[in-house]
This record gives structure tokens, sequence and C-alpha cells, in this order.
């Protein structure tokens, strides 16, 4: 394996392991964000609820832009495989 393949596959392995993290981060926050939710849903308190729909609405961006980067990178990782060819 030449220098130049065994960076890529660093490179491409490091991306996806902080994209697995930042899904571990979703995660903790999916977790905080339902304990607000439920505070927030025993008080009534409207900002609070607003707060917790922003929230999830942020994580769900997060999450599909994670998505398109893992397409992203598994189609350009198959389009080097086919051209080193």
């Amino acid at each position: 394996m030449k220098n130049k393949e065994m960076l890529r596959k660093i490179y491409y392995e490091n991306k996806a392991i902080n994209r697995n993290m930042q899904r571990l981060v979703n995660i903790g926050l999916i977790g905080i964000l339902g304990g607000i939710a439920k505070e927030a849903k025993a008080s009534d308190d409207p900002k609070a609820k607003i707060l917790v729909k922003a929230g999830m609405v942020m994580i769900a961006i997060t999450e599909g832009l994670l998505l398109f980067s893992d397409i992203l990178d598994y189609r350009k990782s198959r389009i080097e495989e086919k051209l080193e060819k």
C-alpha cells in the first residue's frame, strides 16, 4: 500500500469517527431535551416547549447533514477506487 493510499484511508476513517462522535453527542442532547420536555409539559412552560422543538429541529438538521456527508464520502471513495483500477 502506498503512502498516499494509506493517508487517504486514515483521512476517511478519521472523518467517520468524527461523524460517529457527533451522533453520540446528538443522542445525549435528545436525552437532555427529553428531560426538559417533561418538565415543560408538567409546568406548562411555553418557552421551554419552544426551546425543545428548536433543539430537536437542529438535531434533525445535523443528522441529515451527517447522512449527506456519509453518502458523499462513500461515493467519493468508490470513484477513487475505480480510477485506481
